[in-house]
């Protein structure tokens, strides 16, 4: 039995130079972190709940893209996954069955933690598409 070569399957890096995800920068910053960090000893945050540090904590709001998905995939819950996976195999003109969202029953947050011999295991043609598109968004939302 003989290894095959890891370089054979190695994917080039993505090049996001050409990525826009906001206008404003100063305004996604303010939108974000201002509000919710004001408050005096003992305030109690959204939840009801005292922080540890006596002030209170802001609540992540999720944002929504035009695809109705959460921007950030590490939000996405599984049937976000599965519009996902169905969205994607719709537009790139994939075979669709029901098995495809049997084969990633999981969140957002699973999906980031597999490789790319993991997408191609489950989805030998495809799985690289597949793993680039998610590996682009992540990316977008890791740069708000």
């Amino acid at each position: 039995m003989q290894v095959e070569s890891a370089t054979k399957w190695r994917v080039p890096p993505l090049d996001l130079s050409a990525v826009s995800v906001l206008t404003n920068e100063a305004e996604r910053r303010w939108a974000h972190g201002v509000s919710g960090t004001a408050g005096t000893g003992g305030a109690s945050n959204h939840n009801g709940r005292e922080s540890s540090t006596g002030t209170q904590t802001s609540v992540k709001k999720i944002q929504y893209g035009a695809d109705g998905l959460p921007i950030d995939p590490r939000d996405w819950t599984r049937a976000n996954v599965w519009t996902w996976l169905i969205n994607l195999a719709q537009s790139e003109g994939l075979d669709i069955s029901p098995e495809l969202a049997q084969k990633f029953p999981m969140n957002g947050k699973a999906l980031c933690l597999m490789s790319l011999d993991m997408y191609l295991s489950r989805v030998p043609i495809g799985g690289k598409m597949l793993y680039r598109d998610f590996r682009v968004r992540l990316a977008r939302a890791m740069s708000l």
